[in-house]
């Protein structure tokens, strides 16, 4: 249980100060396992896979659930000389494989899953990015690391690594920083990898489904994704082949 716990830990450096804490617990017991927060149990299983995956969901949800100011959008978030953009894209798209090799290119890659977004400013939310096993292959930087790299085994069978710029001698902070593009993801497998201008109303329509305001005040969110748009440049990534990819985002990020 303690070797499958390092599958959520991570040691990512910020400056924020925590508003409240909260204790969870992993506990087994008779081939059951229980998920306490603040000794309630709260979720059992008898899959300890299944159960890691559920932790994490209730430790994200229980540190996100007061963010009602902030716009979260589904998305990876990097840096190039200073300027900030985002990498959206539906599910499977490659933002994580994307973003990983973009870290052995000279750019920062700070996460791969959200990020909150207030003012044109994001902060992007600590997780360790997940890694699905079929794309091992598409990362020959980290050949040497999948050995040593946490584990965990998906609902669908599909293995998950999780891994974080750390694990291969970058440095990883989270801090907040003003957004100067957004990059979409259309897959264009097989294919060769182009970069196109996108207007803003349909950037604005694209990501809409990757946003979550609040509860009680999504229907909010429409105005504030399109007066962040506004202020940003949009692209389109037909992402084909990774290189290409790569280079791209470079050249865009570099004319900025």
């Amino acid at each position: 249980m303690a070797r499958r716990l390092a599958f959520i830990v991570h040691k990512a450096e910020h400056n924020i100060s925590p508003i409240k804490r909260v204790s969870f617990e992993l506990n087994a017991r008779n081939n059951v396992y229980e998920i306490l927060k603040d000794g309630m149990i709260c979720f059992t299983s008898e899959d300890l896979p299944n159960s890691i995956f559920h932790l994490q969901w209730h430790m994200h949800h229980e540190a996100l659930k007061d963010v009602t100011e902030s716009i979260r959008i589904h998305s990876g978030c990097g840096e190039l000389h200073g300027k900030r953009f985002l990498i959206v894209g539906d599910k499977g798209a490659g933002k994580t494989t994307l973003m990983v090799r973009l870290l052995f290119e000279g750019f920062r890659a700070i996460t791969d899953e959200l990020v909150l977004l207030r003012d044109t400013k994001v902060l992007p939310f600590p997780r360790r990015f997940h890694i699905k096993q079929d794309s091992v292959r598409l990362l020959p930087e980290l050949k040497e690391l999948f050995g040593s790299l946490p584990f965990n085994q998906a609902n669908n069978d599909q293995g998950m690594y999780s891994f974080t710029p750390q694990d291969a001698g970058f440095d990883w902070k989270i801090d907040e920083g003003k957004l100067r593009a957004v990059f979409y993801l259309e897959p264009n497998h097989g294919g060769e990898t182009r970069v196109v201008e996108c207007p803003k109303y349909l950037m604005a329509q694209k990501i809409m489904p990757m946003t979550f305001l609040s509860e009680s005040e999504d229907h909010m969110k429409i105005g504030e994704v399109c007066r962040i748009i506004d202020t940003v440049d949009c692209y389109v990534v037909h992402i084909g082949d990774l290189d290409g990819a790569v280079s791209k985002l470079k050249e865009t990020m570099s004319a900025i």
